[in-house]
């Protein structure tokens, strides 16, 4: 009896371990989400007000910024999603110098993503960057890689498609090592062709690891700031300009802190609105595949 007593206060006194967790966790992210958003619905003077809001709505490049983000998203998850599948099964068929090729590929990945955005933002440089400079030797022209608003976050999304794409890779790959050979050789004997071997085993058997990586990729780029900013610093005309960048333009930088939590507060729940969306969605896809 008075072992299972103590077995019993062991388990309670267990709570109290995890009080310096939560008191950590309350003034790191909750306390600045409640502050935000108390900051969203006043005014400077500290009335309580919808203001913030209504300009918010009114203001074009609020609206641009959010444009941009979209295509951002769509351009940068679609690529290294791509790129890292490529290259996680190009990894996966063990080639002689497999090993080798796979820890050249994480070096992007490892590298401070300002010293990308430094080498990048020199390589693109339209005067003296070397991209311009092998383009104009071969075919005597220059190509205005930051310079165009129309193609400006392309070329931007190509920096962090190169550097995101070994950790998707790295995800890619471990759920690929996970499938048993067995099922490929079986698959052989009934004479089923790569594509089906693709569409009926490797990628309903991926399936997880994918819905995994996708959810990571669309926050991760969605929060994305600085290469946009160390590299284009929201230009041409703003056409590199993404939500977070807008939120620093002019809550911080510009002083309005009130305004740009309130962008801040429009933008997360966007972010949060497509995560849950994602899920719910992945889930029932899920069901229904098994």
């Amino acid at each position: 009896m008075y072992a299972k007593i103590k077995r019993t206060l062991g388990k309670e006194r267990i709570i109290y371990y995890f009080i310096p967790a939560m008191i950590i966790l309350g003034t790191l992210a909750v306390y600045p989400l409640v502050n935000n958003v108390w900051l969203s619905l006043h005014t400077k003077a500290g009335k309580w007000s919808l203001g913030n809001f209504a300009r918010l709505f009114g203001d074009k490049w609020f609206w641009n910024s959010m444009l941009t983000t979209g295509k951002w998203m769509v351009l940068t998850v679609a690529g290294e999603l791509l790129v890292g599948l490529l290259l996680a099964n190009l990894i996966n068929l063990r080639l002689r110098g497999t090993k080798m090729f796979r820890t050249l590929l994480m070096i992007p990945w490892m590298t401070p993503m300002i010293a990308v955005c430094t080498v990048w933002a020199w390589m693109y440089n339209g005067d003296f960057g070397i991209l311009n400079h092998g383009i104009n030797q071969l075919f005597g022209s220059d190509i205005l890689f930051l310079s165009n608003p129309a193609t400006a976050v392309i070329w931007l999304s190509l920096v962090y498609i190169w550097k995101r794409s070994s950790f998707v890779m790295l995800m890619y790959l471990s759920g690929l090592q996970g499938i048993s050979m067995d099922i490929y050789e079986a698959c052989k004997i009934d004479g089923a062709p790569w594509y089906t071997q693709l569409f009926k085993v490797t990628l309903p058997l991926m399936f997880p690891v994918i819905r995994s990586v996708l959810l990571i990729s669309i926050i991760t780029a969605m929060n994305q700031f600085t290469i946009a900013y160390s590299i284009t610093k929201g230009g041409p005309s703003r056409s590199t300009e993404l939500m977070q960048m807008y939120i620093f333009n002019t809550g911080i930088a510009g002083f309005q802190y009130n305004y740009g939590a309130a962008a801040s507060m429009v933008f997360l729940i966007v972010v949060l609105t497509l995560a849950v969306g994602y899920i719910f969605a992945t889930e029932k896809a899920e069901e229904d595949m098994f």
